[in-house]
């Protein structure tokens, strides 16, 4: 059975690499091919790369200008299952894909969203299906009457071996003296590594290192560039890696602080459960688009907003010392979600 995957592009991000997991996990079962939309960038390709070694470079076809080729590729490669990567209403142009959702179509029409704030009043073409990487958005579209799965991307428990972690810290210059802080991500507003920076200039004064990966395309240069600036000492920027699972294993904690806008927020973000199958202590904001799944899990601790107690939150779990007593565990105080104040 043949299947083309369509994603608008393949820069290094969550979306090609939920792509990248599906591919290794039905490529002896479907005969696969991938369509990238856009080209957005020659420089950021960890994921592209991967998907070119599983499938073979033949199977990846990237557009150029004349976007109306797609057209020939699906009647080339006659599919049994188109899978859009994303809405196409997002980001493909209106008539292409009138052609594709024709009602003559003999393929089945498949569609999954990284988005959490696309308007469900904009949707034109409807799909045979809907395969949602979160709950947040099954919820959202149920009002079309067309089947919903949610699939996310699985969380696989890796046992980190304390000779692994002392193998990747020595490799990385990491001093083992010292606690590490990892944050992974590309340099946004929306991932807030601004106030990461002064959670970690607030622990200036502490043996701890607050270490970022992930790239800094030049359309965001207006938010990282400045922030650069004011870099705290005791933080590492690092940029794209691909060999991030190595931070994974060496780090000691994660800080997400990514909190977004009233309509742009995060919607299930590979980096918490990369964190979480590396069993890490995780801090991050309680975002309603979560559906409480992290409520419950003792390795999360909910961010409040407030740079004092955060700051010292993440102090105090890296420095703390384990006994038998029977105390109470501050991390396991519930923190009420916090109302998204932005709108714009």
């Amino acid at each position: 059975m043949k299947l083309l995957s369509i994603t608008p592009h393949l820069s290094t991000g969550g979306a090609p690499q939920v792509l990248v997991k599906r591919i290794e996990l039905i490529k002896d079962v479907f005969d696969i091919y991938v369509v990238e939309y856009s080209n957005i960038s020659d420089r950021y390709i960890v994921q592209k790369n991967m998907i070119k070694e599983l499938l073979g470079i033949d199977k990846l076809i990237t557009l150029g200008e004349n976007k109306f080729e797609i057209l020939n590729v699906i009647k080339d490669i006659d599919p049994d299952i188109i899978h859009f990567e994303e809405i196409p209403e997002m980001f493909m142009d209106y008539n292409i894909s009138k052609k594709i959702y024709s009602g003559d179509r003999k393929y089945k029409i498949f569609e999954t969203t990284h988005s959490s704030d696309f308007n469900v009043n904009n949707k034109i073409f409807l799909p045979d299906k809907f395969l949602f990487v979160s709950q947040y958005n099954s919820f959202k579209f149920n009002k079309f009457g067309v089947p919903i799965e949610v699939i996310e991307y699985p969380i696989e428990k890796k046992k980190v071996k304390k000779s692994d972690k002392e193998k990747y810290m020595s490799e990385l210059g990491m001093d083992p003296s010292y606690k590490h802080v990892l944050n992974v991500g590309l340099f946004t507003p929306r991932k807030n590594q601004a106030y990461s920076f002064d959670i970690s200039r607030e622990l200036g004064d502490e043996k701890i290192i607050v270490h970022f990966v992930g790239n800094q395309a030049d359309n965001f240069k207006h938010y990282w560039e400045p922030l650069m600036k004011r870099k705290p000492k005791n933080s590492v920027v690092w940029g794209e890696r691909s060999d991030v699972y190595k931070f994974y294993i060496a780090c000691d904690a994660f800080l997400f602080t990514s909190r977004g806008f009233k309509y742009d927020k995060e919607l299930n973000p590979l980096v918490i459960k990369e964190a979480l199958e590396h069993n890490m202590k995780l801090f991050l904001f309680p975002l309603d688009v979560y559906c409480g799944k992290y409520d419950d899990d003792p390795n999360v601790k909910y961010l409040t907003g407030n740079l004092t107690v955060d700051s010292n939150m993440v102090k105090d779990f890296l420095f703390e010392e384990k006994n038998d007593s029977e105390t109470i565990d501050p991390f396991d105080i519930k923190i009420i979600k916090i109302e998204d104040k932005n709108d714009s």
